[in-house]
């Protein structure tokens, strides 16, 4: 094993604000989490963003650690959230989009780093980072796309639609039981089958968990292309029937759809 020791002018350029790694995965696993089951929202309604993303820790979507960005020393952030405190604009690390919801424009994002920094908190070579945005795709954006990349967010986020803003789902959901009650959510484990066909594609997954929101039976947003889903819903001793929902150029045939239960098959 060869042990590479840096001197001390070579580390603080290499690594501005220390070594530490606060990961962005990690970040945005807590985001979508708190949406599903928040409505549909990100952590929104404090004082600043700073503040609002702290919501993540102080409801234990994620750690002091994290919740620091790798600007900010995590003794510092700590001291803030043990007092009962929200973070603010000069002690976290992370740039966050407040006032988001699932129903977005997918191509906006919701967090990156302030600084251009990589995986562990060394100054990246083109000036890059990486950028979390709404649905939770993870992409690089070099330095030299930066200014072009913040432009076109601002454009984005003067476009949002109202039903963005709502976190309206775009088709929504209820389950329906044996005996006709309607319930949105399910305490107890579940499992979504999902399948879709298109003109070019087709394929197939499955979701399960231990307790069923509504946010797991609606639909956000549409597929990139025109295609059917079909989803079916079991829990307990109970299945539904299945349920398909076409889009063509983004545009569901229906906005309001059953999951009906019926007992399964002995």
């Amino acid at each position: 094993m060869v042990l590479v020791v840096l001197g001390g002018n070579h580390f603080k350029s290499k690594f501005p604000f220390g070594q530490s790694h606060c990961c962005i995965i990690g970040v945005m696993g807590a985001l979508e989490q708190y949406a599903r089951e928040n409505g549909g929202r990100y952590p929104t309604g404090e004082s600043s963003p700073e503040a609002s993303l702290s919501l993540l820790c102080r409801s234990n979507y994620l750690d002091a650690d994290a919740t620091r960005g790798m600007t900010i020393s995590e003794n510092t952030v700590r001291d803030i959230l043990d007092r009962g405190d929200l973070l603010g604009p000069d002690t976290c690390g992370w740039h966050y989009t407040d006032g988001l919801t699932l129903a977005d424009d997918t191509r906006i994002a919701l967090l990156y780093c302030k600084q251009p920094l990589g995986h562990n908190g060394q100054t990246t070579k083109d000036g890059g980072r990486q950028v979390v945005f709404v649905s939770g795709n993870i992409e690089w954006i070099s330095g030299s796309k930066w200014p072009s990349f913040l432009q076109e967010q601002k454009e984005l986020l003067s476009k949002r639609s109202d039903r963005a803003k709502r976190g309206s789902p775009l088709v929504s959901a209820i389950i329906q039981l044996p005996d006709g009650r309607e319930i949105e959510s399910v305490d107890g484990t579940y499992e979504i089958q999902e399948k879709s066909a298109g003109p070019d594609s087709s394929g197939s997954g499955r979701q399960s968990g231990n307790n069923l929101s509504r946010d797991d039976l609606v639909w956000f947003q549409a597929p990139a292309q025109s295609e059917s889903i079909t989803r079916t819903v079991s829990f307990s001793n109970l299945v539904s029937a299945p349920v398909t929902v076409t889009f063509v150029n983004g545009v569901p045939d229906k906005t309001n759809v059953v999951f009906k239960m019926m007992l399964k098959s002995p």
